[in-house]
C-alpha cells in the first residue's frame, strides 16, 4: 500500500494541512467564532491556533518514535489489536464523518448560493466523482494538484479581504476583550477541534520522506491557516458587525458580493465560488482517501484501492440522511467539532502509551 502512496515532503505536508483547514472559511466555521468571542474572535481565533499548535507537538514526538508507520500501525503497535484498533476506528470514522458532512455542505451550499435549480444528485456525484478519482490516483497526486490550486485560492481569499478594507469600520472590534477574557480563550479553545484534520498527518505519516518534517508541515499549515482565520473573522466583525457577522452562512461569498470594481468588473463572487469549489474539492479528497487509508490498515488489507467504492457508496447513502443544511450546520458545530478535539489529542495519548510501555524508538532524525 506504501508503494502505491508515493512520497511526500515538507511543502507537501504544510500545503495539505492549510488546505484541508482552509476549505472551512467558506462555509458557517468563521461564524463559530465570532459567536464565540463577539468582537474579540479574532482572539478566539489565536487561541485556537495555540491549543492547535501545542497538539502537534506530541504527533511530532510520535512519529520519530515509529518512523515511516502510518496511524494504525503505530496504534495497534502501542496499544494492541484491540485499544489501538479503537484509536483507529475513532480518528477513521472522524475523518469519514467529515467527508460525509462536507459532501452534503458542498451540495446544500451551492444549492443556496449560485445553483438554485440543480439536482442535488448532480452535486454530489460531482463532489464524489473527485473524491474517488484522487484517492484512486494516490497520496502524491492529490498533493501535488493542491501545489499548484492552493496559490490562487489562497489569492482569491486575500483578494476579497482587501477589496472589502473600504467599508471596514474598527470601532465595531470593541469592547476589545469581547465577552471577556475568559469566555474569548474558552470559546477558542473549545473550537480547536476546528484544526482537528492536521491529524491527517498521522493517518498519512508514512507518505513523509523524512519523519522531521511531519511535524513543521502541520506547524506551518496549522499557524497559516489560523492566521487567515483570524483576518477574516475580524474583517467580517469591522463590516457587519459581530451579531449579524455570527449569522453569515456564506461569509467569503457574501463578502465577494459587495467587492465593487467599476462598472466593467462587476460580479466578483463567480471567481470566489470557483475557488471554493477547488478548495472544497481538495478537503474532500483528502478526508475520504485518510478514511480509506486508515480503514485498510484497520482490517489488514494488503491494498487500499478496492475499499475506494465501497467507501464512495457509503459516503452518498449517508450524506442524504440529514434533513436540511440546518441539521447539516448542527452536526458540525455540536459532534464534529467537539470530537475533533478529541481526535486532536490522539496523538498525546498513544504517545503516553508508548512511554508508558516502551514501544518504539527513537530516531535519528532531528
Amino acid at each position: 500500500m506504501i508503494r502505491e502512496e508515493g512520497h511526500i515532503g515538507l511543502l507537501e505536508g504544510a500545503v495539505l494541512v492549510y488546505a484541508i483547514l482552509s476549505a472551512k472559511l467558506f462555509i458557517s466555521s468563521p461564524g463559530f467564532l465570532i459567536e464565540a468571542g463577539g468582537p474579540a474572535a479574532w482572539q478566539a481565533a489565536l487561541v485556537m491556533t495555540a491549543v492547535g499548535l501545542l497538539a502537534l507537538l506530541p504527533l511530532g514526538a510520535l512519529v520519530r518514535r515509529f518512523p515511516g508507520q502510518g496511524l494504525f500501525r503505530i496504534s495497534e503497535e502501542v496499544g494492541g489489536p484491540f485499544l489501538g484498533g479503537l484509536f483507529t476506528l475513532y480518528v477513521t470514522l472522524w475523518f469519514f464523518a467529515n467527508a460525509v458532512n462536507g459532501v452534503r455542505n458542498f451540495t446544500e451550499t451551492y444549492i443556496g448560493t449560485v445553483l438554485p435549480n440543480t439536482p442535488p444528485s448532480v452535486l454530489t456525484a460531482t463532489a464524489v466523482a473527485c473524491m474517488v478519482y484522487a484517492s484512486y490516483r494516490g497520496l502524491e497526486s492529490i498533493c501535488r494538484a493542491t501545489q499548484v490550486l492552493l496559490p490562487v485560492i489562497l489569492a482569491g481569499i486575500l483578494l476579497v479581504l482587501v477589496f472589502s478594507m473600504p467599508r471596514l469600520q474598527i470601532s465595531r472590534l470593541y469592547p476589545f476583550w469581547g465577552h471577556g477574557i475568559m469566555a474569548t480563550a474558552a470559546g477558542g479553545a473549545y473550537y480547536a477541534g476546528m484544526v482537528g484534520e492536521a491529524v491527517i498527518l498521522l493517518a498519512l505519516g508514512y507518505s513523509f520522506r523524512e519523519v522531521k518534517q511531519v511535524r513543521r508541515a502541520g506547524m506551518i499549515g496549522v499557524a497559516l491557516f489560523g492566521l487567515l482565520t483570524a483576518l477574516t473573522v475580524a474583517v467580517l466583525v469591522m463590516i457587519f458587525g459581530a451579531p449579524d457577522a455570527a449569522q453569515q452562512p456564506f461569509p467569503l461569498f457574501n463578502l465577494s458580493q459587495l467587492v465593487y470594481l467599476g462598472r466593467f468588473l462587476q460580479r466578483t463572487e463567480a471567481l470566489m465560488v470557483m475557488f471554493w469549489f477547488f478548495n472544497v474539492a481538495v478537503r474532500l479528497s483528502l478526508l475520504f482517501h485518510a478514511s480509506v487509508v486508515s480503514l485498510t490498515g484497520l482490517l489488514k488489507l494488503p491494498m487500499y484501492r478496492p475499499v475506494i467504492f465501497p467507501m464512495a457508496v457509503l459516503v452518498i447513502a449517508t450524506s442524504l440522511l440529514p434533513e436540511d443544511s440546518l441539521v447539516v450546520l448542527r452536526i458540525m458545530r455540536d459532534w464534529l467539532i467537539p470530537a475533533g478535539l478529541g481526535v486532536l489529542f490522539v496523538p498525546a495519548a498513544l504517545l503516553a502509551l508508548a512511554l508508558v510501555r516502551g514501544k518504539g524508538g527513537q530516531s535519528h532524525a532531528t
